[in-house]
């Protein structure tokens, strides 16, 4: 059975630790996790450099690698297989 690399995403970190854990997935969430930042397309200078501005991306999303059947449960976070 190979793996396979996940993403989800839930509304808030509370949520996802709270749904992962009733499948027995415990994580330790640390400053910052959870956000996926997208670029916007445009750009900014910062002292006398050109950097891309991003966005973040609307909910908490957590990366998992599963072995196995997805859980039911997790379902209707899946964002994408293979992630």
């Amino acid at each position: 059975m190979r793996c396979e690399p996940l993403l989800l995403r839930f509304e808030d970190r509370p949520q996802a630790m709270s749904v992962l854990g009733e499948i027995g997935v415990a994580f330790d969430a640390v400053s910052g996790d959870g956000v996926i930042r997208k670029p916007t397309g445009e750009t900014a200078e910062f002292e006398g450099e050109v950097v891309a501005l991003t966005s973040p991306l609307s909910g908490y999303h957590v990366r998992l690698v599963w072995r196995g059947e997805l859980p039911s449960s997790l379902t209707p976070y899946l964002v994408d297989r293979g992630a």
